[in-house]
């Protein structure tokens, strides 16, 4: 049996469930680095609760690279801070971080990591724009990474749109370039699949219970404002913490499981703009796949990996 954790970069946009997605990383994988683009609020911030949260999570010298702040078209509109809190982090503003960014080239630094060694999983949890940039840049990438999982898209409708999930619309054009270069492994992990892993009250308050005072225990906060406002907000029974489910897909693969489809990624102007539109007809013959769609998880494993997790980092 094969015990040694993937080796992983993770593309964010911290964020609280890009919260629980580090948390994930910096245990179960080995995490490379981390890179940060705008999306649930403003790069600035995005990058210095990666960094906050690295510390929070004993892990202060992984390298955290900012990236791009806008999506490709250049909008300025696309923020989810009714969902986030102006700081991304809920009620919670996170103490300041022990250092500054190790770099302000997320994209560059990216295409120098992945170019010199073979096997690198990406995993992206916000809009897809710093990818698309690096693949655009280096075409090579595909032939290096282990694969692609993105946290985006889903097979029937949105959330932010009717036909469109967060970071598939705020940077449609970059999904466009990242689903149409031809990535063997490419992996969208949707809302289809990350709507049914919810974290609901009793879970926040046993997962309190276990922390206690240590300081890990500010992933309570952040969850308990994240459930408050979806149930606020949503029909949804509890926190969907969408991005831990693109790390869990790499380091838990046996608790998500998916099928190669074709995926479109519309970029008109209108009400579908952002959709991700996979094709799930029962043809015969369909046309080539485009991605792995996740369309199965292990709901009551991934809610154990997730508070297991949390509660490992209290410290002794």
């Amino acid at each position: 049996m094969n015990t040694r954790k993937p080796r992983m970069i993770l593309d964010c946009d911290p964020g609280l469930d890009d919260a629980v997605a580090i948390a994930l990383a910096v245990h179960h994988a080995d995490l490379v680095g981390i890179t940060a683009v705008g999306g649930n609020v403003g790069l600035e911030r995005t990058t210095a609760n990666a960094l906050s949260l690295c510390d929070i999570l004993g892990a202060p010298d992984i390298e955290v690279h900012a990236g791009q702040d806008l999506p490709l078209s250049g909008s300025l509109e696309h923020r989810a801070t009714e969902y986030h809190g102006p700081y991304g982090t809920g009620s919670v503003q996170l103490r300041e971080p022990s250092r500054e960014a190790t770099s302000k080239k997320a994209v560059e630094w990216m295409i120098d990591t992945i170019r010199a060694e073979a096997g690198i999983w990406l995993v992206a949890t916000g809009p897809l724009t710093n990818v698309a940039l690096a693949l655009q840049r280096a075409p090579d990438l595909g032939d290096q990474l282990a694969g692609v999982s993105w946290m985006g898209g889903g097979t029937v409708g949105g959330n932010t749109t009717a036909g469109a999930e967060f970071n598939s619309w705020v940077d449609p054009e970059a999904a466009k370039i990242v689903f149409e270069s031809g990535l063997s492994n490419l992996v969208m992990v949707g809302l289809n699949v990350t709507h049914t892993v919810l974290l609901d009250r009793d879970w926040i308050d046993q997962l309190g219970a276990e922390l206690g005072e240590d300081p890990v225990a500010v992933f309570v906060d952040l969850l308990d404002y994240y459930e408050l406002r979806q149930r606020r907000m949503t029909t949804l029974a509890g926190a969907a913490v969408h991005d831990a489910l693109a790390v869990a897909y790499v380091t838990h693969p046996q608790l998500l499981g998916g099928v190669r489809r074709p995926v479109e990624i519309v970029c008109d102007i209108g009400p579908t703009r952002g959709m991700t539109l996979v094709d799930l007809r029962p043809r015969r013959h369909p046309d080539p796949p485009t991605a792995t769609v996740v369309e199965w998880a292990d709901v009551h494993a991934l809610q154990q990996l997730i508070f297991d997790t949390l509660v490992g980092f209290v410290q002794s």
